[in-house]
């Protein structure tokens, strides 16, 4: 893996291998943490049953084929409003020079202004079912150059951009859901990065657990790989202030793992130390349960004991197991889900009740 912390490789990569992917992630709890949201923008969605079938019948696809948006936003840890489209590639722009992309009506937009790293994300889309979102999110954050000064950054493979480890959010949200209006407006802790590969996820890892969390002094990142041959186990504390790494942390342990429905084998609990300091992660509440991917909302624990700090937040977590989005008997699943606008909408899709079904 790549490591980066670079707001200028914040861009459309230039490499278009088939089976390749990226994806522009973005995450916000608000500050009395009632609502939160991840926003996905894809160009190379790697769970389009259309883009991973062609993949299978060696049909040599393109990743810029496959552009997409997926927009979830929680109140108290419910989904109240979920969207996932895949759009004709004549209806996306991605910028290989700067960070500035529209995927359908949506836009994402960064810039570098007086060392403040802004980035502005524009939603708007109506779907078969009826409900409409419209609105803004501002990331708003410190900028102090790659905070990754001590890692190789010629190594190969899947690369990961930790762009904005901690923003100030502000968030202007337009809903219509079953014909209802909301207005929903807050400010609270985001987080965004951006990911990009050269083949299909699963020629690279087994699985990955990856989260974020921001305690008052410092904020927590971590990755937990388990790759073909190796593990890549890393979590880093970063200083919220001075935006730097003030330890890494390479013990990591997982525990209590069960089955889910889909069968999928995950740890509920992770475990970090380095030294005196204690890192503790529940996978809590559960939001989002797939075949091959899980999201959480999680609670985190941190004890420094020579300084005293004994903290606790919550934050987003998430799992995935890439070999499962292969597997054909879930993708009825995952089509009730993707609306693929060149084939037109799931039947499912177009009702209000049987699409929140699939939440």
């Amino acid at each position: 893996m790549k490591i980066l912390s670079d707001f200028s490789e914040d861009v459309r990569q230039s490499d278009h291998t088939s089976g390749g992917y990226q994806w522009w992630y973005f995450d916000g709890v608000s500050s009395d943490d009632r609502f939160s949201f991840v926003v996905i923008l894809y160009e190379g969605n790697p769970f389009s049953t259309r883009y991973n079938g062609a993949i299978l019948a060696d049909k040599n696809p393109s990743p810029v084929d496959y552009p997409a948006i997926s927009i979830s936003i929680y109140e108290h840890g419910q989904p109240i409003y979920y969207s996932f489209t895949e759009f004709d590639k004549s209806d996306c722009e991605f910028n290989e020079e700067q960070p500035l992309l529209r995927i359908g009506n949506h836009k994402m937009e960064g810039r570098l202004k007086d060392e403040q790293l802004q980035y502005n994300l524009e939603l708007n889309e109506q779907l078969p079912n009826g409900d409409q979102l419209e609105g803004t999110i501002l990331f708003n954050s410190p900028y102090n150059g790659n905070i990754f000064t001590n890692i190789d950054n010629t190594s190969k493979g899947h690369i990961w951009n930790l762009v904005q480890p901690r923003a100030n959010i502000s968030a202007d949200l337009h809903l219509d859901i079953k014909g209802e209006e909301r207005e929903i407006q807050f400010n609270g802790l985001g987080y965004h990065d951006q990911n990009a590969g050269k083949e299909p996820m699963r020629n690279e890892f087994d699985d990955w657990y990856w989260g974020r969390f921001h305690f008052d002094s410092a904020t927590l990142i971590y990755y937990v790989m388990n790759r073909r041959h190796e593990q890549q186990h890393r979590a880093w504390l970063i200083d919220n202030h001075n935006i730097e790494v003030v330890k890494t942390f390479e013990d990591v342990e997982m525990a209590d793992k069960g089955l889910t429905l889909f069968g999928l084998k995950t740890a509920r609990k992770l475990g970090f130390r380095s030294g005196n300091i204690e890192m503790r992660v529940q996978q809590s509440k559960l939001l989002d349960n797939g075949p091959f991917y899980q999201r959480y909302k999680s609670d985190a624990f941190l004890r420094i004991p020579e300084e005293g700090v004994v903290e606790s937040t919550k934050g987003i977590s998430e799992y995935i197991c890439p070999d499962r989005i292969y597997a054909k008997l879930f993708w009825p699943f995952v089509n009730m889900r993707i609306w693929y606008k060149s084939e037109g909408p799931h039947w499912v899709q177009r009702s209000k009740q049987l699409y929140r079904w699939t939440w």
